[in-house]
């Protein structure tokens, strides 16, 4: 879902005189990523008190100092949403021309929405193998890309793109093996997870699971931390089940886990019978708090 958010001679002005940045917003902080000659490098990572009662403001005064510090100050800037700011489903794709798609799309989605298919921002992204019958269907309120608009904008930078979770875990798959069936990646966060499957380079699917690293804390119970391990296998066997009747195709192989605790991998392993494996196995460079923003600046589309 790309905005260009500003005249097009500007940003290809501020796009030759600095390099772009990406910005991603965690729920317990965020990361600061800057595209340099091809390359994703890490600028800064900061963690804050997501239950703090000044979290936004907090929020603001660190990347107004990070951007100010790493003289960053209007260049372009790209930032991706997380899963629950949007609505993403498999829809068959109308049957118009490219030019009024999205306009048909807004006709289609118009009851599967929870909000006013009117304040929609849309997008329609290809299901891979289905020679253009079916599109993943893209739906978000326009308020919430707008306030991240507005947070960029507030901070100095010159946004000009936004996606989406989903795409750019897609985009870290790209730089891990891929074996029988794909890959299968399990991006675990402090009270849920999301797991996206891709295969030959394409998105095919993504699921957010009900566990998360907090369910593994070592304050946790022995008895607690396997049931969760358990609760969690079932729901990505529930999910790769899903994923071989629903496009008839092998789910894949490996998992690989980013931001799971160490034990997590072997458990998993012994009680899915799918070998599991951390994405730091594979790519032991850098920040692992920043790898997903760094994988997606890598992608980024010059405009």
């Amino acid at each position: 879902m790309k905005l260009w958010d500003a005249d097009l001679r500007d940003i290809l002005r501020h796009w030759r005189q600095r390099p772009p940045v990406v910005l991603e917003l965690r729920r317990d902080g965020y990361c600061l990523v800057r595209v340099h000659n091809g390359e994703a490098e890490l600028i800064t990572a900061q963690d804050i008190d997501p239950l703090s009662t000044r979290y936004r403001e907090r929020l603001l005064e660190s990347l107004r100092r990070s951007v100010q510090a790493q003289d960053l100050s209007g260049s372009p800037a790209a930032t991706y949403l997380l899963r629950g700011d949007y609505n993403l489903q498999v829809v068959d794709a109308p049957k118009v021309p490219a030019t009024e798609m999205l306009a048909a799309l807004r006709w289609q989605l118009a009851d599967l929405l929870d909000f006013p298919v009117q304040e929609a921002v849309l997008d329609a992204i290809p299901v891979p193998d289905t020679e253009g019958r079916q599109i993943f269907a893209v739906a978000v309120r326009e308020s919430v890309v707008q306030e991240r608009i507005d947070l960029l904008r507030g901070v100095g930078l010159q946004p000009f793109y936004v996606g989406i979770i989903d795409l750019a875990l897609r985009d870290l798959c790209w730089l891990l093996p891929e074996e029988a069936g794909g890959v299968g990646l399990l991006l675990m966060e402090t009270q849920s997870c999301h797991l996206t499957l891709v295969q030959g380079g394409g998105y095919r699917f993504g699921r957010p699971l009900p566990v998360g690293s907090a369910h593994f804390s070592d304050a946790a119970e022995r008895a607690d931390r396997r049931a969760a391990s358990e609760g969690l296998a079932l729901e990505i066997q529930r999910t790769m089940d899903f994923y071989e009747n629903r496009f008839r195709r092998p789910p894949p192989s490996v998992l690989y886990l980013l931001g799971a605790p160490a034990s997590l991998p072997e458990v998993l392993t012994e009680q899915l019978g799918r070998r599991c494996r951390h994405v730091q196995e594979i790519l032991p460079q850098g920040d692992m708090r920043c790898l997903l923003a760094q994988a997606f600046a890598a992608e980024l589309p010059t405009p």
